[in-house]
């Protein structure tokens, strides 16, 4: 699983580059496809697996309570979408767009360095306790 959560990493580390210099590939498609039926549950669906993966290999990180932290916090997220129901997640996308729209840039640094610390956890062996 380890493999998994480096390639999520890869990927927040590239989103996190593509919010600092063209933020509107991020944005524009966020925009142009929250009122679709497949960002809803795919939104649901990858922060489940997500979440899940990473309580479940929680151990064999560097940090395994953040990392299994952040795991629940990624299930939490999913069950919230899953309860709110597509209308009002399309509302909430439309508010958080319009919300952080000013704070792109410091998004995409977020994105970096969660990216980062993910990379950094799965890498090379779990310090002996």
């Amino acid at each position: 699983m380890k493999p998994c959560i480096k390639i999520f990493g890869i990927l927040l580390i590239l989103v996190g580059i593509s919010l600092l210099f063209a933020p509107e590939i991020i944005f524009g498609f966020l925009e142009s496809n929250k009122g679709t039926f497949w960002v809803y549950w795919l939104a649901i669906v990858v922060r489940l697996v997500l979440g899940a993966i990473l309580i479940l290999s929680a151990k064999e990180s560097k940090h395994p309570l953040a990392v299994k932290i952040i795991g629940g916090m990624f299930v939490l997220a999913a069950l919230i979408f899953l309860f709110m129901g597509q209308q009002n997640f399309q509302e909430f996308i439309a508010t958080v767009l319009a919300v952080f729209n000013p704070y792109i840039p410091l998004v995409g640094m977020v994105s970096i360095a969660f990216g980062s610390f993910f990379i950094y956890a799965f890498s090379g062996r779990r310090a002996k306790e």
